[in-house]
């Protein structure tokens, strides 16, 4: 016996075992001399690298998975081990190397699906990238007055001049695409500039209570929080939440009631003033998430949701996706996010949460089947007196 090496087995559990005395010996007609580690309990005789490198021995590895091992002896062809051939012989490769380097010899696995190569695949949803939706599906909305309604006129409030550039920049990018348009109406109601939280930008907010009052409400169908949260599968892992962004501005409205939306503008550079209106749903609307709601859930029944793969939850703008596997939940995401390009809605991929284990949506850490309140929703239960 000679000296002795720690030899560390597939089950993580080290033992030292020593070398023999030198032997010489015939391998593949190949004379070496070579000190042979004494392993009782292997059950398969293993050449190392030390051996296979005295015999300058040749393993190439074949298409099937096999490997062959070439022996060349002095003055004869190379002898070939081909483990499909008619007389095989158990030949084994030991490799010794470090612990840190053992993660090399790990098998390759499959790559988890990547949730970021949908920016690329459906380029056309994202709002950040592409300009104001428009849902192709839906017609345009026609808005109802109460009996006896008549038009109501209320003067613009004053606006600061820094509000007003900020606010001529916003109104102007909604003209040029088609949201907002120069009109003449009976109708007006103010803007209010509003900052920006975090931000030194302001825009606008527009005061509608004066039309709220004179139109017709719709019943509402936005459902209760608790109650949509309520029908997450017990099963859930892995989820999607997607925001639309300018999502009441994808629904026309009508021509007839177009002019109901009508607001004074004065030009923050020449001071000149005119009427301007929407062409779609307006923000501040009271009917606005009913509508929104009803035009966007229409527009989801051709998602083809799978109970026992994948659910999908709406209220009104906001979107989560659930699924027990990663897998179905980036085919389901794919899915809805090809058909909302489709539809003409917009995504904001700054907020958008892609197969995800915890997930915020609707003041809610969804992580599996459990839900608690949000940060932000923690703070302002706080600051109640």
């Amino acid at each position: 016996m000679g000296n002795e090496v720690d030899i560390m087995g597939a089950m993580g559990v080290s033992a030292k075992y020593p070398f023999l005395a030198s032997r010489k010996c015939n391998v593949g007609g190949h004379n070496v001399e070579h000190e042979f580690l004494y392993m009782p309990e292997c059950p398969i005789q293993l050449l190392g690298r030390d051996i296979l490198c005295k015999l300058q021995a040749q393993i190439t590895f074949l298409p099937g998975g096999h490997a062959q091992l070439d022996l060349p002896e002095c003055g004869s062809s190379a002898r070939q081990y081909n483990p499909a051939s008619q007389h095989p012989q158990s030949v084994k490769i030991a490799v010794i190397m470090p612990r840190e380097e053992e993660w090399r010899t790990a098998p390759t696995l499959p790559a988890s699906p990547d949730p970021h190569t949908l920016l690329l695949e459906i380029p056309g949803v994202w709002a950040e990238e592409n300009p104001p939706g428009l849902a192709v599906n839906i017609p345009p909305v026609y808005v109802d007055l109460k009996p006896g309604a008549t038009p109501v006129a209320l003067r613009q409030y004053h606006i600061p001049q820094k509000a007003k550039q900020n606010i001529q920049t916003h109104l102007q990018r909604l003209k040029t695409h088609g949201i907002l348009k120069f009109c003449v109406s009976l109708w007006n109601t103010p803007l209010l500039p509003v900052l920006k939280e975090g931000t030194q930008k302001y825009h606008p907010v527009q005061d509608l209570r004066a039309v709220n009052e004179a139109t017709v409400t719709l019943h509402p169908v936005v459902p209760n929080p608790y109650n949509l949260l309520a029908l997450i599968p017990g099963d859930t892992k892995y989820y999607t939440v997607l925001d639309l962004k300018d999502a009441f501005f994808c629904i026309r409205l009508a021509p007839e009631s177009q002019p109901l939306f009508a607001f004074q503008w004065e030009e923050s550079t020449t001071g000149a003033r005119h009427q301007m209106t929407w062409t779609r749903l307006p923000q501040g609307f009271k009917n606005s998430p009913t509508i929104f709601g009803c035009a966007l859930s229409q527009d989801l029944l051709s998602f083809n949701a799978q109970p026992d793969k994948v659910v999908l939850l709406q209220y009104v703008d906001d979107l989560l996706l659930a699924s027990p596997t990663e897998k179905d939940c980036l085919s389901a995401t794919k899915a809805l996010l090809h058909l909302l390009c489709q539809a003409g809605y917009r995504v904001s991929r700054k907020k958008a949460q892609i197969c995800k284990q915890s997930v915020k949506y609707l003041g809610f850490q969804l992580t599996g089947t459990k839900r608690a309140l949000g940060a932000e929703r923690k703070e302002a239960v706080c600051r109640i007196p």
